[in-house]
C-alpha cells in the first residue's frame, strides 16, 4: 500500500512539473515576442526583424495546441508590419505579411506534429512503465506470499520477517523439518537487490527443498547448492548463506556459513553474546569451495538472531550505520518478549534509526529462541 501510494505520488508530481514547464515555456514566448517588437521599433528601425518571431511560435507550438499557435502566426504578423520599416509600398507589405504568416504556420505545423509524436511517445513510455510496476507489485506479492511460515517445534521459537529495499527482495530464508525433532532455518543474500536478484530465488528454494533431506548436514547442503549456482549464475553473481540445524532435544546447533553475516547468538542466563563467525566462502564463485560444520551447545533462553546486510548497515540521515552494537542492546533489553515479538522490535528499531534515509538494502531477520 504505501509503495502503490508513493507512485501515486509521483505521477502527480511529474504532472505538476509539465505543467509548470509548460507555464514557464508560455512566459518565455511571450517575453520573447516583447523582445523582438521592442527591437524592430525602437533600436533597429529600418530592418524587419519579423522573422525572429520564428522562436516563440515554435515554442508556442511545442507546449500548446495548434489554434492557439495559428492566432499567435497571425498576432506577430500584425506586430512585423506594425513594429516594421513603414516606408515601404503597400503592395511589399502585404506580400511579405503574406509570406510571414505562411513561414509562421509552417514552422508551427511541423513543430505541432514533432510535439503530438512526443506526446505519443511520452504516453507509450509511461504506459508501458505502469505495466512493469504493476507486474513487480504481483510479483512482490506472489513472493510474500510464498514466504514460509516459521514452524512450530517444541522447545524453539521462531520468527521471521523480510521488507524489501525494492517491489522485489533478493533475500532469502526459509525452514525444513527434517526429521520429528531437527529443523533447519536458512537464510540468504544474493548480491545486488530489486529484480535480479529475485529471479535467484526460487531456483535456491527449490534446489535447497529437494537437497535438505538427502544429504548429512549443513555444510554437505552448502557444498552441493554451490555447485549448483556455479551453473546458473553469472560470474559476478554470488549468494551467502547460513544454515543451521537444531536438536532442541539435545538443545544443539549444528551449522555452516558461506561467507554469510555471522549471526548473533544471546545467552540470557549470562548476558553473554557470541558471534558465529566460524564460516566458508561466499557461494557461487570460487572453484573447489569447501565448507565445514560447527557444533555448538545451546541452553534455556538463548537466543539466536541471523540477519542481512540490511539490519546491521542501514544508515541514518548522517551516515552513521545502525551497527551490531545496536542489535545486541534491543535484543539484552527484550530478552524475555516472544520471537515474533523480538523480529518486530528490531524491524521497527531499524526504520526508527533510519529516519527519512531511504532503506538502503534489503532487511532479513530470523530469531529462534531455545524454551
Amino acid at each position: 500500500m504505501t509503495r502503490n501510494r508513493n507512485g501515486e505520488e509521483s505521477k502527480r508530481q511529474v504532472e505538476a512539473e509539465e505543467g509548470m514547464a509548460s507555464g514557464l515555456l508560455n512566459v518565455v514566448v511571450v517575453l520573447a515576442i516583447a523582445a523582438v517588437a521592442y527591437t524592430d521599433w525602437i533600436v533597429i528601425s529600418d530592418i524587419s526583424l519579423g522573422y525572429l518571431y520564428v522562436l516563440p511560435i515554435a515554442l508556442s507550438a511545442f507546449v500548446n495546441l495548434f489554434p492557439l499557435t495559428v492566432g499567435l502566426a497571425i498576432f506577430c504578423t500584425i506586430l512585423q508590419e506594425i513594429f516594421g520599416p513603414s516606408a515601404e509600398p503597400t503592395q511589399e507589405k502585404v506580400i511579405r505579411a503574406v509570406v510571414s504568416l505562411a513561414g509562421y504556420l509552417i514552422v508551427g505545423f511541423l513543430v505541432t506534429l514533432i510535439a503530438k509524436q512526443r506526446s505519443r511517445l511520452a504516453v507509450e513510455v509511461r504506459r508501458q512503465r505502469d505495466e512493469y510496476e504493476s507486474d513487480l507489485v504481483l510479483a512482490s506479492q506472489v513472493q510474500r506470499q510464498v514466504l514460509p511460515k516459521p514452524p512450530v517445534v517444541p522447545g524453539l521459537d521462531i520468527a521471521a520477517t523480510m521488507e524489501t529495499a525494492r517491489l522485489l527482495g533478493g533475500d532469502y530464508y526459509d525452514f525444513f523439518e527434517i526429521s520429528e525433532h531437527d529443523v533447519d532455518v536458512v537464510i540468504a543474500d544474493v548480491s545486488g537487490k530489486g529484480a535480479a536478484a529475485s529471479l535467484l530465488m526460487p531456483s535456491l528454494a527449490v534446489a535447497l527443498r529437494l537437497r535438505a533431506r538427502e544429504l548429512s548436514g549443513p555444510a554437505a547442503i552448502i557444498k552441493d547448492l554451490d555447485e549448483i549456482m556455479k551453473q546458473i549464475m553469472r560470474p559476478a553473481t554470488f549468494v551467502t548463506m547460513f544454515y543451521a540445524r537444531f536438536d532442541p532435544i539435545r538443545r544443539t546447533l549444528e551449522y555452516a556459513s558461506g561467507g554469510h553475516n555471522p549471526p548473533l547468538l544471546v545467552r540470557t542466563k549470562t548476558g553473554e553474546t557470541l558471534l558465529l563467525e566460524e564460516a566458508g566462502p561466499i557461494v557461487g564463485i570460487l572453484p573447489d569451495a569447501q565448507f565445514s560444520n560447527t557444533v555448538i551447545t545451546l541452553e534455556e533462553g538463548d537466543i539466536l538472531t541471523l540477519f542481512t546486510d540490511g539490519v546491521t548497515e542501514q544508515e541514518n540521515e548522517s551516515g552513521d550505520e545502525f551497527s551490531m552494537e545496536r542489535l545486541q542492546e534491543i535484543i539484552l533489553g527484550n530478552e524475555t518478549e516472544s520471537a515474533a515479538a523480538l523480529v518486530a522490535r528490531i524491524a521497527e528499531a531499524v526504520a526508527a534509526f533510519a529516519g527519512t534515509k531511504a532503506q538502503m538494502d534489503d532487511l532479513t531477520l530470523v530469531v529462534v529462541k531455545i524454551l
